[in-house]
């Protein structure tokens, strides 16, 4: 089922899949919900499935400016629509930005929030020099247009049927004048103080999982991961031999390595089943 929830910044795109415990997908910064079509017919078979389009992406809303994008606004749309579709306690799976809005909702809404699986999340990033001046240069509109699709090609490291499908995606999207607005804006949001929520991660106590591409060069396991895993010193880790999307990279090795998690830590008896 395809709907759009009105949110405090726009109309966000939801797909609704499947039936049984709630499995929201939160994908990352110039990609869409589409991301999660490899793992979406096997998490179905047991979950409902909720992948929701982020503000300024896919087919949901576009901001006023567009230039005007941040995680903050990213982060309190995703709260809103959890909120009007009144799900039970969910499963809140978040890459890179989508797991920095889906820790922001573990906090801010903890009865809402059953579990998490965080892909190479943003959020717990430490704001040094060269981290913010990174993002002011990605956040610059002419280096989205003319560097965008060559760094998407760098952070998919292992290539497949779906890397190629995500990357024909974004290609189109890169033709709308917005969408690189929209995307620069969002990277300007990384490199500031709201963008870090360290500070938030003592009231996280659900169960979480961390799942890294041990090849990632956006958010690197050996360096933001280390930091993470200081944060959120309960949570579960595995590394996978991928990039920054490995739910897209390699679909099937995704499914496997997070099943043990949701069977014993997250889902009820009743979904407590193979998820391939």
């Amino acid at each position: 089922m395809h709907t759009c929830i009105d949110t405090r910044f726009g109309k966000l795109a939801v797909e609704i899949t499947g039936s049984g415990p709630p499995f929201v997908l939160l994908h990352s910064g110039g990609h869409d919900r589409h991301d999660f079509d490899a793992i979406v017919p096997s998490l179905a078979r047991r979950y409902r499935t909720v992948a929701i389009d982020l503000l300024g992406h896919g087919d949901s809303a576009h901001l006023e400016p567009p230039s005007s994008m941040s995680t903050a606004k990213i982060s309190v749309t995703v709260e809103d629509v959890l909120r009007a579709l009144q799900l039970p306690p969910a499963i809140v799976l978040g890459n890179s930005v989508g797991g920095l809005a889906a820790l922001y909702l573990a906090s801010a809404q903890p009865a809402r929030v059953r579990g998490l699986v965080l892909v190479s999340p943003s959020g717990m990033v430490e704001q040094t020099a060269i981290v913010r001046a990174f993002c002011w240069a990605q956040g610059r509109v002419w280096v989205r247009r003319h560097f965008g699709m060559a760094f998407a090609r760098h952070y998919l490291v292992k290539r497949s049927t779906h890397a190629d499908a995500l990357l024909a995606r974004m290609a189109v999207r890169r033709r709308d004048e917005r969408f690189l607005q929209m995307e620069a804006g969002l990277w300007r949001s990384f490199g500031t103080p709201e963008s870090d929520l360290s500070a938030l991660t003592p009231s996280i106590r659900c169960p979480t999982l961390f799942v890294w591409g041990r090849h990632d060069p956006v958010i690197r396991a050996n360096i933001e991961g280390a930091r993470a895993r200081r944060l959120l010193p309960h949570a579960q880790w595995i590394d996978m031999d991928a990039g920054h999307v490995p739910f897209v990279e390699t679909p099937e090795a995704f499914l496997t390595a997070i099943e043990p998690f949701i069977a014993s830590h997250v889902a009820p008896a009743s979904a407590r089943s193979a998820l391939a």
